[in-house]
């Protein structure tokens, strides 16, 4: 029996030819064999075209809408594994469409699947959803096609979208409890504003007695809310959606990144986070063979943090005039000194990449720590101002009622 395929050499060529073999099992092992990594395998029937007709692609053409870390890892998992094991690139994005759940993750997975009938690159397919697999996802599987070790940067793929997820969960939980408090204690005060403390007010008013200046305030706070219950939503909603617009700015996300880092605490961790966000990426990409002008492209484009942006851009541009990485990455003052020592290290090394991944290991256990030291101080702190702000408003309501007691004796 005669089988077509579409493979990718030990050279990085794509391959369409034919082969001659009993089952589609020995199909498989023989272009193994030959250092291929199969595409598209499929038992060729006489006076039928292989199925490579354009179907008609159900994209979304409105809304902005991505897929999450963890269903990209997965999905990154599941394909390695089965390449691995020597399933065609075609058949395996098909089992994976016929189990996702997901629309959104399922329609890209199967117009991925008809490019590559069509006769794209795999790197070309993947590139047309970037709401779905990331830039970082797509530069690597370039170079793997390349080298014909697509398995392998897979799989590293996996691992970097795994690590980035698990820090994020890190922050996330860090955050969660004083999150949670905040809500409780703006609900507590919020309660006492428009409840309790007009209860108190028609008795303030029917009382011929001086009220303390921070009782006067209160009941006047209360009666602005109570009377503009409607506009204070309504403004803050407001305020909220022109300063995320504005954050979408180049001069918006500037000024945020130097807010935030001039931040006690707070600061040192954003920087330490966008550090090591760029140094796994760095790591990952160099480690499955992507060039260095390719990955400071790519790391700079993905970076959160506007000043480390600029940071690489200048790198890049340093390194593309024939400066070393270590030089130019010292220039720029925009990365601590341990990373340039080691950026030096690496390079003479000809490890970079795997150092670079060490040095954000060793920033990730920094981070963690950092994080539930900042959760310990925030949970007392936040309870304490919660106690202050409550006893500030029972004080200025008790206080008068003590003066009109004290005057009735």
């Amino acid at each position: 029996m005669d089988f077509a395929y579409t493979a990718i050499d030990a050279d990085g060529a794509t391959v369409s030819q034919s082969l001659a073999a009993t089952t589609e099992e020995q199909a498989i092992r023989r272009l193994q064999g030959q250092g291929m990594t199969i595409l598209r395998l499929e038992a060729a029937r006489a006076g039928t075209a292989p199925d490579s007709a354009p179907r008609e692609r159900k994209l979304q053409l409105f809304g902005r809408r991505s897929a999450r870390l963890d269903e990209v890892a997965a999905l990154t998992r599941e394909l390695a594994i089965m390449i691995e094991t020597g399933v065609p690139v075609v058949e395996a994005l098909e089992t994976l469409e016929d189990h996702c759940q997901r629309p959104l993750i399922r329609e890209a997975l199967a117009d991925t699947r008809i490019q590559l009938g069509e006769g794209r690159t795999m790197a070309q397919a993947l590139g047309s959803h970037p709401h779905v697999f990331p830039r970082l996802f797509i530069d690597m599987v370039r170079t793997a096609e390349t080298g014909g070790n697509l398995d392998n940067t897979l799989q590293q793929a996996a691992d970097y979208i795994e690590s980035a997820l698990e820090m994020r969960r890190k922050i996330s939980g860090a955050l969660a409890y004083p999150a949670v408090l905040l809500t409780v204690a703006a609900a507590v005060v919020l309660f006492l504003m428009t409840y309790l403390v007009p209860q108190f007010s028609k008795l303030f008013a029917s009382m011929a007695i001086e009220l303390p200046p921070t009782t006067k305030l209160i009941l006047s706070t209360s009666a602005v809310l109570r009377s503009n219950w409607l506009a204070i939503p309504l403004t803050l909603g407001g305020a909220f959606v022109c300063g995320k617009l504005y954050l979408r700015t180049a001069a918006g996300r500037l000024i945020f990144t130097r807010i935030v880092r001039a931040a006690p605490v707070v600061g040192d961790i954003v920087v330490k986070v966008a550090v090591l966000r760029v140094l796994r990426a760095m790591g990952t990409l160099l480690g499955s063979g992507v060039s260095m002008l390719v990955t400071l492209d790519t790391v700079s484009q993905s970076c959160p943090d506007v000043l480390i942006e600029r940071a690489l851009m200048r790198i890049r541009a340093s390194v593309e005039q024939g400066a070393s990485l270590s030089e130019a990455v010292t220039a720029t003052g925009a990365f601590p000194g341990m990373v340039c020592q080691m950026v030096a290290v690496g390079e003479k090394s000809g490890r970079l990449g795997q150092v670079m991944l060490r040095v954000a290991a060793f920033y990730e256990r920094d981070v963690d720590a950092r994080l539930k030291m900042l959760t310990s101080v925030l949970e007392p702190v936040m309870v304490a101002i919660l106690g202050v702000v409550v006893g500030i408003i029972a004080i200025s309501i008790i206080t008068p009622i003590y003066s009109m007691m004290g005057a009735q004796r």
